[in-house]
């Protein structure tokens, strides 16, 4: 197989994996008490699980931000963790607004 057919196919992979894992948050975070925890909760972890981000800092391969994050602490030290954390704490606070919107418009509806 070819670099590029590997590259779609762990994109792949990985996608699925992490809708069965986003399944399994979801059947947990059933609360019928505190619906707005439950919602941003969700909204949270689907921005982890889901942002991109690119892999090299000259590349154009994407990989998903948790994982760059994590990489970049663990080879080049802490200070490179800001190149996608910043993405990622974006897409989380977007995240929390979608959220926190599809909580009241289902409130006052």
């Amino acid at each position: 197989m070819e670099p590029e057919n590997n590259y779609w196919l762990i994109w792949l992979i990985y996608l699925l994996t992490s809708s069965l894992f986003y399944y399994g948050v979801w059947r947990l975070t059933r609360f019928q008490q505190t619906l707005w925890r439950c919602y941003s909760l969700r909204a949270v972890i689907a921005a982890i699980i889901i942002t991109p981000w690119y892999a090299n800092a000259y590349g154009a391969a994407l990989a998903p931000a948790w994982i760059v994050i994590l990489l970049d602490a663990i080879t080049i030290g802490g200070d490179a963790t800001v190149r996608a954390s910043i993405p990622l704490i974006s897409s989380i606070i977007v995240a929390e607004l979608i959220g926190t919107a599809i909580y009241l418009i289902k409130k006052y509806r």
